[in-house]
C-alpha cells in the first residue's frame, strides 16, 4: 500500500508543512516480519502445458480453460473479475508439479475500467463476482472472498439498500487492534502498514508487519502470498500525526476486495480510526465496532459517521 497526503500541506502554514515533510524514506524503527519468499523468475513457458492448471485466489478454485494459455493469458482472463490483478500489480506464482497458480499482489497500482453483465436475479450457481439489478433500479456489485460476502452499489448509483460485508470468519479480536495502535503510537512521526491475517488451521488471527519503507507522508509495503488457509482479512495503515482519512492514492491502491482501516493522530492517547470496505474498488465507510470482537473505544476514537453506520464514499 502507498499513501500520499501531499495535498494536506496546502491546508497547513508553511512552517508546519515543512516540519511534516521528509526528503528520504527510511526503514521503520521496529523489526518486521517477512512475507512469503519472492518467487523466482519464470522459466520459458511451453507452447502447451502437460497438465491442467488451477488458479487459487480469494478463496476460489478456478480451472484454467486451456493448456495452451500462457501465464499472462491467464492473468488477463482473470482481470475482468478481479480488477486488482493488473499486469503491473500482480505476479502469478506457478507450481509445475501440482499445476497450481497463485496470484500475488505487488505494491500499489491503479485498477481498470471494465464493462459489466447485469443479472436481474441471483445467478445459480453463484459466481465469485457478479452484478445484480434490484427492484429499486440499483445495480449492486457482489463479491465473495474467504473473508465474506461484499455488496456495494456500483459507482454513480443511488441506493436505499444496505451495502456492507457479511463476515465468513470470526470477528477480529480487539487485541489485534491494540497491538497495531501501540506500534503506531511508538513511532508517530512516520506511517506504518499492518496486515490482519486469519489462519483457518488454528481458527486464529495474527498481526503481520510486512517489510516496508516509510516516511512522514507515505508507506510502501510488500505484498503477501495468501493461501486457502492463511489470508488477509484487513489492512490497516497509519497517517502518523496527520488526520485519519482515505486519500486518493489509497483509493487507487485498495481495489482488492476486503476491509481497510486508517489510523491518524497517532501522537494522541486514543488515535482516530476510519474503517471501510472495498468491493472491487467500490468503497463504503463501515462502523468499525461491528467487525471487532470486543470494545474498541478504549483504543481509538471513531467518527460519528462510523458510529451511525454505512456511508458510501
Amino acid at each position: 500500500m502507498t499513501t500520499n497526503q501531499s495535498s494536506l500541506f496546502d491546508l497547513l502554514p508553511e512552517e508546519e508543512a515543512k516540519a511534516f515533510k521528509s526528503d528520504e524514506p527510511r526503514q521503520s524503527k521496529k523489526k518486521t516480519k517477512t512475507t512469503a519468499p519472492t518467487a523466482s523468475k519464470e522459466e520459458t513457458e511451453p507452447e502447451v502445458y502437460d497438465i491442467d492448471r488451477v488458479v487459487y485466489y480469494a478463496g476460489h478454485r478456478i480451472d484454467v480453460p486451456g493448456r495452451d494459455m500462457k501465464l499472462e493469458d491467464v492473468r488477463a482472463w482473470l482481470e475482468p473479475q478481479f480488477p486488482e490483478l493488473t499486469k503491473e500489480r500482480c505476479e502469478l506464482v506457478y507450481d509445475k508439479t501440482t499445476g497450481h497458480i497463485v496470484p500475488v499482489l505487488k505494491a500499489h497500482k491503479k485498477g481498470a475500467t471494465r464493462g459489466i453483465l447485469v443479472y436481474t436475479e441471483v445467478p445459480q450457481p453463484e459466481p465469485p463476482v457478479y452484478h445484480l439489478l434490484d427492484e429499486e433500479g440499483t445495480v449492486w456489485e457482489v463479491r465473495t472472498t474467504q473473508t465474506g460476502r461484499f455488496q456495494a452499489p456500483v459507482k454513480g448509483q443511488y441506493t436505499i439498500g444496505f451495502p456492507g460485508c457479511n463476515l465468513a470468519v470470526p470477528r477480529i479480536p480487539v487485541r489485534c487492534l491494540a497491538d497495531i495502535v501501540t506500534r503506531f503510537q511508538s513511532d508517530p512521526d512516520v506511517e506504518h502498514l499492518a496486515y490482519i491475517l486469519f489462519d483457518r488451521r488454528h481458527n486464529a488471527y495474527e498481526v503481520m508487519w510486512p517489510k516496508q519503507r516509510s516516511n512522514s507522508v507515505s508507506v510502501i509495503g510488500e505484498g503477501f502470498m495468501e493461501s486457502e488457509d492463511l489470508f488477509v482479512v484487513a489492512q490497516i495503515h497509519s497517517h502518523g500525526q496527520m488526520p485519519a482519512f482515505f486519500s486518493s492514492t489509497d483509493n487507487e491502491d485498495e481495489i482488492r476486495t476486503g476491509l481497510y482501516g486508517v489510523i491518524g493522530d497517532c501522537q494522541n492517547k486514543r488515535p482516530t480510526l476510519r474503517w471501510r470496505m472495498s468491493c472491487g474498488g467500490n468503497f463504503c465507510i463501515l462502523p468499525a465496532q461491528d467487525y471487532f470482537d470486543g470494545d474498541i473505544e478504549p483504543w481509538v476514537v471513531t467518527s460519528s459517521l462510523q458510529r451511525e453506520g454505512i456511508i458510501l464514499c
